[in-house]
């Protein structure tokens, strides 16, 4: 298995794969379920910023965003 460096291209490369991953689960799902999962996302990035995890809100904040433009 290919080991790639821990840097910003790789990091970076990582999250948008993620988000792709989150736009083409959403995608398969029913339009009830489609909001519940963007919903979801949503909350789960309100409790990283209560608890002051900025770059972990704002990356969930960004699938969610992914989940959204999915339908």
């Amino acid at each position: 298995m290919e080991k790639f460096p821990v840097n910003a291209d790789t990091l970076n490369a990582m999250f948008n794969a993620m988000g792709a991953l989150v736009f083409a689960t959403v995608r398969q799902l029913p339009p009830t379920q489609q909001r519940a999962f963007a919903d979801d996302l949503a909350r789960m990035a309100r409790a990283a910023e209560k608890r002051g995890a900025t770059i972990e809100e704002t990356m969930l904040i960004d699938l969610q965003n992914a989940a959204r433009e999915a339908p």
